[in-house]
């Protein structure tokens, strides 16, 4: 399903996503929305929790940013649908939203345009009541583990494509660059000292723009043994082990821990810290065990709010 064929006509859908790849749609057709529908509920601050110290020396409290519930209602169908009809859309209501899983929220706007909240999990348990039958009222309450918005893109497949993407080429050799003695010596000369570039070798710099940090998905394509990534700004690394074939691709998902191999789950062979970007510059080294290896691809929506 693409965004453009779920185009609000009045104002916002809600498409939840759950971490099984099933999708349903609130807002539309036989789930409308009920008028004082509030889709953003803004995040609450802890105020027992500090984060941030102030300018001049005194930590600040309340700088810890909490999911608000999001709760979601509306009506099952209308006068032009049967009973037995709306029987089947409270079943599906009812079947899609259960305990266990995690929710994605897309919420599509009339402008074609989209944003998302991730690890939705459910708080209040979904609820459709029998009221005069012709118009029950349906009702279901989500709270999130990440507090952020991100922007949202799909394809025609109902895949989710990335806004942003860097290469980051193979790091070998002298990974910032510098310099080097020539193959003359120490003796002054006519060739003299050389500089060595460090742009195809050393670390590649990746601005972020989000107003938080990032965890973004670092794909590989083979061939590439042992391959491993490092952020030089935040000190942190992450390693496969294994070898990655002309014919693979390795994906390593840094925000929902996961790690496939050609669509396999190879978790078992990811060690070091789950790579984050800054708001800001990273720099950032990919490199191998073989010097054939091709470069890498980092992937990431950006934060919007």
């Amino acid at each position: 399903m693409n965004l453009d064929q779920i185009k609000p006509t009045g104002f916002i859908l809600a498409l939840f996503i759950r971490d099984d790849g099933e999708r349903f749609l609130l807002g539309s057709g036989a789930y409308e929305f009920n008028k004082k529908q509030l889709h953003f509920n803004a995040n609450s601050y802890a105020n027992d929790i500090v984060e941030v110290q102030g300018n001049d020396g005194v930590f600040l409290a309340g700088q810890v940013r909490r999911a608000t519930a999001q709760e979601f209602d509306g009506y099952i169908g209308d006068a032009t649908v049967s009973r037995p009809n709306i029987e089947i859309y409270r079943k599906n209501f009812l079947t899609f939203f259960r305990k266990n899983y995690y929710y994605k929220v897309v919420y599509v706007f009339n402008d074609g345009t989209a944003i998302q909240r991730k690890k939705g999990f459910i708080v209040d348990a979904p609820e459709v009541k029998e009221l005069y039958q012709k118009f029950p009222e349906y009702h279901i309450s989500i709270n999130f583990e990440d507090v952020n918005y991100y922007a949202y893109l799909e394809d025609d497949d109902g895949e989710e494509v990335y806004g942003k993407n860097t290469v980051v080429p193979l790091s070998a050799g002298s990974a910032d660059g510098g310099l080097i003695w020539d193959a003359v010596g120490v003796e002054w000369d006519n060739i003299g000292a050389e500089w060595e570039d460090s742009s195809s070798s050393g670390p590649t710099t990746i601005t972020i723009d989000s107003i938080d940090n990032v965890f973004p998905i670092w794909e590989i394509k083979g061939p590439a043994v042992n391959p491993e990534l490092s952020i030089l700004t935040t000190g942190t690394t992450l390693y496969y082990s294994g070898t990655v074939t002309a014919t693979q691709t390795l994906k390593i998902d840094m925000f929902n821990k996961t790690a496939l191999l050609n669509g396999t789950s190879v978790i078992g062979n990811v060690a070091g810290e789950w790579i984050y970007l800054k708001p800001g510059n990273n720099r950032v080294t990919y490199t191998t065990d073989n010097a054939t290896a091709t470069s890498s691809t980092i992937y990431w929506q950006e934060i919007v709010g």
